[in-house]
């Protein structure tokens, strides 16, 4: 059973919260300039926890940082943690471990190989268009399943959001609008993937690769075309 004296994590109320911004821009750093283990991050992903929330947890709780829900640490062993409005989020603790053993060994490193696999193929007979393609498919299907786990007592999207950084990044692309801190307008989109409509959230990554989030649709060419005033082009 959950201690009942042990205190709810809330990062942001941190007094030294700014640090989490200052942190995530240093990781994305490292990332660009090649000094991350992609792989080995994937592998494990608590000590980029660790590295973006130490100091910031509860005084008698550091160990909320870089640890999962389930390890055998007091505020930690029974910590059930779920998202309001959707009982299918949130590995129960003792689960965590297992479900994050396999979230890696089946889907990230089964799903990097089948990257790794297409991108070896000549764009001439795999255009570079399908392979990102591919590449989008598997990145919602991870953060959709990361979060699904919720193996930590807070952060959980910013670690989601690193893992679609780490492989975008393995594979070339490096989204223009996508943030590590700070909570993209995605969480409707992340309920409908979980009720198998995929490609809504699919759509919007396109976008944060591409930086067209948040913007009006070019207008088509009926618009353009058909002298209504909805997309008209005026010249003159």
């Amino acid at each position: 059973m959950h201690p009942r004296d042990c205190e709810w994590w809330e990062y942001k109320n941190h007094k030294y919260a700014n640090a989490v911004p200052i942190r995530c821009e240093a990781i994305l750093n490292e990332l660009a300039n090649g000094h991350l283990n992609i792989e080995g991050c994937l592998n494990n992903t608590r000590p980029l926890h660790k590295q973006i929330f130490e100091n910031l947890t509860p005084p008698a709780q550091p160990y909320l940082a870089g640890h999962y829900r389930g390890e055998k640490f007091r505020c930690l062993r029974y910590l059930q943690n779920t998202v309001e409005g959707d009982r299918r989020v949130g590995t129960p603790p003792d689960r965590v471990a297992a479900a994050m053993a396999n979230f890696y060994s089946h889907l990230v490193a089964g799903g990097l190989k089948a990257l790794s696999d297409a991108f070896a193929i000549p764009d001439e007979k795999l255009p570079a268009a399908e392979k990102l393609h591919y590449v989008v498919k598997l990145v919602c299907r991870l953060l959709v399943q990361f979060l699904g786990i919720h193996p930590y007592a807070n952060g959980n999207g910013h670690m989601g959001r690193l893992i679609v950084w780490l492989v975008l990044s393995k594979f070339g692309y490096w989204p223009q609008e996508w943030p590590l801190d700070g909570h993209p307008p995605y969480d409707e989109l992340l309920s409908r993937y979980r009720n198998g409509e995929e490609q809504p959230l699919e759509d919007f990554v396109h976008m944060a690769i591409d930086g067209t989030v948040g913007r009006p649709p070019p207008p088509s060419e009926t618009d353009v075309t058909s002298g209504s005033n909805v997309g008209e082009i005026k010249t003159g």
